[in-house]
């Protein structure tokens, strides 16, 4: 739209947007939609094999994770309708990619509990969705409704009841890698509906 090309330019970097939106209602405590349930920003798509998510991460990630600045990070894998991609293969050549063997593991530090970055795999069939987004945990995983819980009511008229709502788990794989082991966190996020993925 005109008034986000005023913003942020004829660029727009769709990872810094949504972490925008996200810190703006979690600021101003005021729910604006009311039907959207999370917001999980795409900057990179390939094919969903090791070899084309390997290179597309290292393209990803290079500016964000090639420099001598002390961060940390996480990584958060998903996958839907497919059987051909090893989770733990995919997870090993990101990480592997993320700290570049030992020219920036010293800089770059896995954090499962509140990572600086979260590194977002999601695969859909034979396609390969991801991000790096700032603050996952701080916006409680991009999670509009659990970001907006305590003032979601705002939005309601004040004549309609709120509508039940009907949970269902989907499980979210979160990796520690070290410089010796891999670790892993397992976590069941809930959520209502799909994630929301907005793609460039």
């Amino acid at each position: 739209s005109s008034g986000i090309n005023a913003e942020y330019g004829d660029t727009i970097e769709v990872c810094q947007l949504v972490h925008n939106i996200l810190s703006n209602l979690r600021e101003k405590k005021e729910r604006k939609t009311r039907f959207l349930q999370r917001i999980i920003p795409v900057s990179n798509t390939c094919y969903a094999s090791v070899e084309d998510i390997k290179k597309t991460a290292l393209e990803m990630i290079k500016d964000t994770f090639y420099n001598k600045t002390p961060k940390t990070f996480g990584i958060i894998f998903k996958s839907r309708n497919n059987s051909s991609v090893s989770r733990d293969e995919v997870i090993k050549i990101v990480a592997t990619v993320a700290t570049d063997g030992d020219t920036y593991s010293e800089f770059n530090k896995v954090n499962l509990d509140n990572p600086e970055y979260a590194i977002i795999i999601n695969i859909v069939k034979t396609i390969t969705f991801m991000g790096v987004v700032k603050d996952f945990k701080l916006l409680c995983r991009y999670n509009v409704d659990e970001l907006t819980k305590n003032y979601a009511a705002s939005i309601k008229p004040q004549n309609e009841a709120a509508d039940e709502v009907v949970n269902t788990d989907n499980n979210n794989i979160e990796v520690e890698v070290g410089a010796d082991a891999i670790k892993e966190a397992v976590s069941t996020d809930v959520t209502e509906t799909e994630d929301v993925v907005s793609a460039v």
